[in-house]
């Protein structure tokens, strides 16, 4: 790829020339590899794409004990909201961006009574890896302030004549109303 253009600037009368194909051949394939190199290393500067090699070097820059059974995307997570949550006055508009950076998202931020109040309005049910993210709003949240959490859970009168069985069957028993946790 780099040989070409290389070759492409130089006057016409030298890009048929053996010696000068062979040269810009060797350099363009070095130029190739930094290429790749440099495309890698930038997938390393944003969350969602920065590698498993990558993770404990943030890790360890931002005083993060790594969970052994977290997977690389609840890392990535919790990355990205230590990141977001290390400057700064801690307030909604903070809370809601470290929210915002967990993985399954769809967290809405409001304070209500002096107490936090976080609504997952994604999936029903109590979310699997909650604990990432009470862990990283534990971190940046006045201690004097209390939270409170709001699921969403799937309602008789979310389901009846609305959805088939077939659709039904597809819902885990976590994410009714009727939860028998």
């Amino acid at each position: 790829m780099n040989k070409d253009e290389l070759i492409q600037n130089l006057h016409k009368l030298y890009r048929n020339d053996t010696w000068i194909n062979q040269l810009f051949n060797s350099t363009g394939l070095a130029l190739d590899e930094i290429k790749i190199q440099l495309d890698y290393l930038y997938r390393q500067f944003w969350f969602d794409t920065v590698d498993v090699k990558f993770l404990p070097i943030y890790e360890k820059l931002l005083d993060i004990k790594t969970n052994p059974n977290s997977t690389i995307e609840d890392r990535r997570a919790l990355i990205e909201a230590k990141w977001k949550s290390s400057g700064g006055k801690c307030d909604i508009k903070l809370i809601q961006a470290v929210c915002n950076s967990w993985k399954n998202g769809k967290v809405t931020v409001s304070f209500v009574n002096g107490t936090i109040q976080l609504k997952f309005n994604g999936e029903s049910g109590v979310p699997k890896d909650l604990d990432t993210l009470i862990l990283a709003i534990d971190d940046i949240k006045p201690a004097h302030l209390p939270l409170t959490y709001i699921f969403v859970y799937l309602l008789i009168k979310d389901i009846h004549n609305k959805m088939k069985i077939s659709e039904l069957q597809t819902k885990k028993i976590m994410e009714f109303a009727f939860n028998p946790r």
